[in-house]
């Protein structure tokens, strides 16, 4: 089994920071915000869903962004490796270089 990559630890651990940091973010809003007459269920909700909306819209965008880098990386290594098996003449062909 390989060790984890470091590197892509620290880019999900981050990703986990801001979750985290943007709920606390919410739950203080909803504490400190006065309200005449206090909160009512349905503002909670309309306050927590906007938040919350935003905050899963950005972080799924840099996972989906570092998930397709990871991919990519992996298909360039794959066909560096393939072109490395075949002989300079064939490689030159699949290039295009011929």
């Amino acid at each position: 089994m390989s060790q984890p990559d470091p590197t892509e630890e620290l880019r999900y651990g981050g990703a986990l920071l801001v979750t985290s940091l943007g709920f606390v973010v919410i739950a203080t809003l909803v504490f400190i915000l006065p309200v005449p007459g206090g909160w009512k269920a349905s503002e909670v909700t309309a306050l927590v869903g906007s938040l919350t909306t935003v905050l899963g819209t950005i972080v799924g965008a840099f996972l989906g962004v570092q998930a397709g880098a990871a991919g990519k990386q992996k298909a360039e290594n794959l066909a560096n490796r393939a072109l490395a098996a075949l002989t300079p003449d064939k490689a030159a062909q699949v290039l295009g270089n011929a």
